[in-house]
């Protein structure tokens, strides 16, 4: 009985215990669900470890990618972000010997800027460069993009050929930067202002006089040519024979497009902003290396005095910072411009002898930015998306997985009208040339096999080919378009042209005689920061009686600093010598033309108060558009821009020998450097075998260390 007993006892304690741990169990699988989260937590890596030191050593600082640094606006858009410290510059550079001297002549902290190697006639390059970057980022993201670089060939009767086949410009200024875009716009996830820029240009857009009323003008057609592979011998996205300054233009048109593609596709799902941008005419640029001698000499002058669209290097560079900087250009699918009307500083422009600065849409400071119109071209959806698919095949780009309205303005809609006119005319003799005969017919025959009318156009267009067959003459061609400096056609000092001016006019030296205006008019209070302006400079300037305070750098033109700030100010000589521009600093009455930012001691600014202008005078020259005052001004200002045009005409610089002759200086110092190896030049090289084991192994060999420190201290403590 006893036995009996024991085992029902026995056989109850072991149900209990079963239940006990069933129970047991089943509250820890339940608690197990609120771990789920921990699923997603990966072991530490090497990978990781060595993402995370890299990331660190940018700080707090956003990581800008430019294509193009080394000289134009890419360069001088790399200095205003450089100033602001606020942004790490990394740049895409085909010579980064050319881009280690220009960075030490222009003072750049290469603590703040990486040059990286990257040649935009190359995909294989731009998968290159695009590995380095993923290694330089490290675990952080990449906050902008500007795609910048281009080239421009409008003398070549024939096309260069990149290595992959295609037209130079072509890749160079379009097919290239698309890959590159689909490659670094997965490393921006993660940004909390991420925006992608494309540089558009006016002659992209062709409701405008400069797009619409010049020919070449841009024009897709049907992207035949894209269609079929635009590689050699097809040269043209329209499919028709090859025109150099055409060819220009439709890369610019397509950037454009794209733009708007990029935006509709990923704007709302990545939250990253794309916008275009035309900065102004830059025409003192390098870019216009290649045009004629007499072209290279007028077209700055032409554009200074007759359309007003002239626009200096450091001026643009400032514009597209302003777009990668500024608060307001956060919103995407935009086509950023400056001052939007060709009356727009008319009357400024009657006071420097005809010289107009706020026209064509080029002039205006930071705070005329405004939100441009676009052609009918670039908003046409349907051939949006055959660019998209066609260059995405073409490219190879990798992409994550509609007809927008034309602008409303009756002006625009006229000028497109015009201007299309005049394009039927000027294409058809280029188009006929292309497409006669049967293999015309065979093309047009979209039922027919691709490769048939592939080959079909490939003879037409060899039968059309250019390309000189005298050996000496392609040699003379393709060194004159190589982007080399050309031989100098006369001394020029490049030491007295190009030495930085260190001194500058004290106020003193430019007191004028005391002027009749009241300083009545009592303190408003403490003055307003300009909003996206505190980042302009170091010094901190006011202006009175409008009450607004901008940030200036040491140096800078007095002149310069009202026009971003907004403030009107007078002007005549542009010498000191008159009264017109007088303002008001410390009690002394000086010539704003001749006065710069002086420094100020911690917590000081630098005060300004300037002459009002009569609500009067106001009203005077807020005239209507079409009034007897306008056709006044406008004759006037025509009759003095073309009294401008002619006197600069005939002392301007002849064949950009100034500009050449600091770009010859920057050649030679590159080829000193190469021949001495004096110095270990700085950058990224991806394009070279680099040691990359060796450069792990710094960090590989401590954490292996610390894994096995780790294990030996979980083994001592699970004895203990």
């Amino acid at each position: 009985v006893e036995g009996c007993c024991a085992q029902v006892s026995c056989s109850g304690l072991s149900q209990s215990m079963v239940m006990l741990r069933c129970s047991s169990l089943l509250l820890l699988l339940q608690a197990a669900q609120g771990f789920e989260w921990m699923a997603h937590i990966k072991a530490p890596s090497i990978g990781n470890l060595l993402k995370s030191h890299t990331g660190s050593r940018f700080g707090d600082k956003k990581l800008v990618v430019i294509t193009g640094t080394s000289s134009g606006l890419g360069l001088a858009t790399t200095k205003a972000l450089l100033r602001t410290e606020k942004y790490h510059v990394i740049g895409g550079v085909r010579n980064l010997e050319k881009m280690s001297v220009v960075a030490e002549e222009e003072g750049i902290n290469l603590d703040h800027f990486t040059p990286v190697h990257l040649d935009l006639a190359s995909y294989a390059s731009v998968h290159r460069f695009v590995e380095e970057l993923e290694k330089l980022r490290g675990d952080r993201p990449i906050d902008r993009l500007a795609c910048n670089a281009a080239v421009y060939q409008p003398t070549l009767d024939y096309p260069k050929w990149t290595e992959d086949g295609h037209e130079q410009q072509h890749q160079i200024n379009y097919f290239s930067h698309f890959l590159l875009t689909s490659k670094v716009m997965p490393m921006m996830e993660g940004s909390d202002d991420a925006r992608i820029c494309m540089l558009g240009s006016v002659t992209g857009n062709d409701n405008t006089v400069g797009g619409g009323g010049v020919y070449p003008i841009a024009d897709l057609k049907e992207l035949d040519g894209l269609e079929l592979g635009c590689k050699n011998p097809i040269a043209m996205m329209d499919g028709y024979n090859f025109n150099g300054a055409k060819a220009y233009k439709d890369t610019k048109l397509a950037c454009m497009m794209t733009c708007n593609m990029l935006h509709e596709r990923f704007h709302r799902s990545t939250g990253i902003a794309f916008s275009s941008v035309y900065p102004g005419c830059i025409a003192e640029t390098p870019l216009f290396r290649e045009k004629r001698p007499w072209f290279r000499k007028l077209f700055p002058v032409f554009m200074k005095y007759i359309t007003g669209g002239f626009v200096g290097e450091e001026e643009a560079g400032q514009r597209l910072f302003q777009v990668l900087h500024d608060p307001r250009c956060r919103k995407s699918g935009v086509y950023w411009g400056w001052n939007g009307g060709p009356r727009e500083g008319r009357e400024d422009s009657l006071e420097k002898g005809g010289q107009i600065t706020g026209a064509g849409g080029a002039g205006g400071g930071w705070d005329s930015i405004f939100e441009n119109d676009q052609s009918g071209k670039v908003l046409n959806k349907d051939l949006m998306m055959k660019l998209w698919k066609y260059t995405t095949e073409v490219t190879g780009a990798d992409w994550p997985e509609a007809f927008l309205p034309k602008s409303p303005c009756p002006t625009l809609k006229v000028i497109e009208a015009a201007t299309s006119i005049l394009g039927v005319i000027e294409e058809r003799a280029r188009m006929e040339a292309s497409r006669q005969g049967e293999g015309a017919q065979i093309i047009a025959n979209r039922d027919l096999p691709r490769e048939e009318r592939r080959k079909s156009l490939e003879q037409m267009l060899l039968a059309l080919d250019k390309t000189p067959k005298d050996q000496k003459q392609l040699e003379d061609d393709l060194l004159r378009t190589s982007g080399m400096a050309p031989a100098a056609q006369k001394e020029v000092n490049v030491v007295k042209q190009f030495k930085p001016v260190s001194t500058q006019a004290s106020i003193e030296d430019v007191v004028v005689p005391e002027v009749d205006d009241p300083l009545l008019e009592e303190e408003k209070g403490p003055p307003k920061m300009i909003p996206g302006h505190e980042l302009l400079g170091d010094t901190p300037v006011v202006f009175q009686p409008q009450n607004v305070m901008t940030m200036a750098r040491v140096g800078q033109p007095l002149s310069e600093v009202a026009s971003q700030a907004d403030v009107f100010i007078r002007y005549k000589c542009r010498k000191g010598e008159c009264k017109t521009c007088a303002v008001n600093i410390d009690g002394k009455w000086v010539s704003a033309c001749q006065t710069k930012i002086e420094p100020q001691a911690p917590g000081q600014h630098f005060a300004v108060r300037v002459r009002l202008v009569s609500e009067a005078q106001k009203r005077k020259e807020k005239v209507a558009f079409f009034s007897p005052e306008s056709v006044k001004d406008g004759f006037f200002n025509n009759a003095w821009g073309m009294f401008g045009f002619v006197k600069e005409g005939i002392a301007a610089d002849d064949d950009f020998e100034v500009r050449m002759a600091r770009e010859r200086r920057i050649q030679q110092l590159v080829a000193e450097k190469a021949k001495h190896g004096s110095q270990k030049l700085r950058g990224v090289r991806v394009d070279a075998p680099v040691d990359q084991e060796g450069e792990s192994n710094k960090f590989i060999v401590p954490a292996m260390f610390g894994v096995f420190g780790f294990m030996l201290a979980m083994v001592q403590s699970m004895n203990a």
